[in-house]
């Protein structure tokens, strides 16, 4: 893994691909062996998501927590089978093209690059290995007898959480914040983008578009 003075911070959800972390829900639900299993976590989603979406907007922390009990009960060892499928069939096909030209353009730089991301490890870190990036960040959940509790391991990444990840990986890695860069689509990576000299708005929401023209930050469109 290559190792310098700067580094790039990716968001993974709006960033780098058109998927959110409901759709990878779907995806792991819908392939459960049991079909009253798969409905059943479903249907529970689907009638929950306006509730997700009010909690969403008041914290993405609480939010995390909640939606994450959906996970509880499936088994860990089928969790990392699904993950690396998804990210065959579910991310890969779905990464923006000016995100992949962006990751080509910072290995050519001799950047560290990075995921940080509040979606699960089981899937983010065979994610990075596709595409070339050096070490992941990322939320994990709560095993106990390799079934999935329902609950995270804290730290949950969302917010100041990222930012205090940030700080803890450059000082493991010396790597100068001032000097690195971030890409995020989320007034909830506020924090994400501020640690950095150079932050970029990608696909940003209305909230993230007002502060990044605010402050003359690059604001760009990937497709």
């Amino acid at each position: 893994m290559k190792k310098g003075n700067a580094a790039v911070f990716y968001d993974v959800d709006g960033t780098l691909v058109q998927t959110n972390i409901l759709h990878v829900y779907v995806y792991y639900a819908l392939r459960l062996p049991k079909i009253s299993e798969r409905a059943r976590k479903v249907l529970l989603v689907m009638l929950f998501t306006p509730l997700y979406m009010l909690v969403d907007q008041m914290s993405r922390t609480v939010f995390n927590k909640l939606f994450y009990k959906n996970y509880k009960g499936i088994p860990e060892e089928r969790l990392r089978i699904m993950g690396k499928e998804l990210v065959r069939e579910g991310l890969l096909p779905n990464v923006y093209r000016d995100a992949m030209d962006r990751i080509k353009k910072a290995k050519k730089m001799g950047l560290t690059q990075v995921l940080v991301t509040g979606s699960l490890d089981f899937a983010m870190k065979p994610f990075a290995k596709e595409l070339g990036l050096d070490f992941v960040i990322a939320n994990s959940l709560e095993m106990k007898a390799g079934i999935a509790t329902g609950n995270m391991t804290p730290p949950i990444l969302a917010g100041r959480e990222k930012l205090k990840a940030m700080r803890a990986f450059a000082a493991e890695h010396d790597i100068d914040l001032a000097h690195s860069y971030a890409f995020a689509d989320s007034k909830y990576d506020l924090e994400m983008l501020e640690a950095v000299g150079y932050p970029v708005a990608v696909n940003p929401d209305s909230g993230l578009r007002k502060i990044a023209e605010s402050r003359g930050w690059p604001v760009v469109n990937f497709s």
